[in-house]
């Protein structure tokens, strides 16, 4: 039964909508907002992005909105599996779809909204920005953002430049010569406390993510367990021959139970699956 969900999920596809995204890229497209005076609207997406999708049935087929955008904004939808993508989502720090920019006439971003808009939330939007002050840019560094989470899709794995320490030799009034070592610099992924325990494979839990990165599971599985206490569960698995690694939250003793629970993260727009644990070994 897994096979074929995951064949269903890779098979979304953005759908065509009446609110018309530029075909150019994130550049040219904003030096053309700037140009024109208008607003830069970015629209971070994924095919396996069931709330992506469901915006594209509902938000974008809005024809007010349409007319709105066509008047007074360029839009871009970028995706995050794309090369570029993965590129400004790190830089922008999206960890969770639909995320949404809004950047004024000046080109500076004013607004980040996330989850699901309706077409009268984003003109709303658009009609205060005027009224807003630059929201600041995460600055980038040498650690990769947190890939977007989807339910159950795996996320790609980033990789970062090799930053090897060095020793700088300066020459002394003396007749020696002293090495002066550089300011030590925070390194790594995170820092995390490990309690590993074999967990039985009975209940049922909800999947909120699966990735291919392990420091990436673990910052995420660091960030779901202080927002809802729940029991954080890590299951090993392999998906087109890759290692993968799924993120589970709580062991419920009933499917019920488990569906309250992704009730209650569907109000945060956080998709999950509820997981059968005893399928999982």
């Amino acid at each position: 039964m897994v096979i074929p969900f995951f064949v269903l999920i890779a098979a979304f596809k953005p759908a065509s909508t009446i609110v018309q995204f530029a075909a150019a890229d994130w550049e040219n497209s904003k030096s053309r907002a700037i140009t024109e005076g208008k607003l830069y609207f970015v629209d971070f997406d994924a095919s396996y992005c069931a709330t992506c999708r469901n915006m594209d049935e509902s938000t974008y087929m809005n024809e007010r909105l349409a007319s709105y955008i066509n008047k007074n904004v360029v839009a871009v939808r970028v995706d995050v599996q794309d090369f570029d993508g993965v590129m400004w989502s790190q830089q922008y720090e999206v960890e969770a779809l639909p995320t949404m920019l809004i950047f004024n006439e000046q080109g500076e971003l004013v607004k980040r909204i996330v989850g699901y808009q309706s077409a009268d939330d984003l003109i709303e939007e658009f009609s205060a920005i005027k009224s807003l002050q630059p929201a600041p840019v995460p600055s980038m560094n040498n650690s990769p953002a947190p890939a977007p989470i989807a339910a159950d899709k795996p996320m790609s794995k980033t990789n970062t430049p090799d930053n090897p320490s060095t020793t700088l030799t300066v020459t002394s009034n003396t007749t020696n010569d002293v090495a002066i070592a550089p300011k030590a610099e925070s390194t790594g992924f995170g820092l995390y406390e490990i309690a590993v325990r074999k967990q039985e494979s009975n209940g049922h839990g909800v999947q909120v993510g699966v990735f291919s990165s392990y420091e990436t599971v673990l910052s995420q599985a660091s960030v779901f367990k202080r927002r809802y206490s729940k029991k954080t569960l890590i299951h090993i698995d392999k998906y087109n021959g890759s290692v993968v690694y799924k993120l589970i939250l709580g062991t419920f003793t009933s499917k019920r139970e488990a569906a309250s629970f992704r009730n209650d993260l569907r109000r945060d727009n956080v998709e999950g699956l509820i997981k059968d644990l005893s399928l999982m070994k």
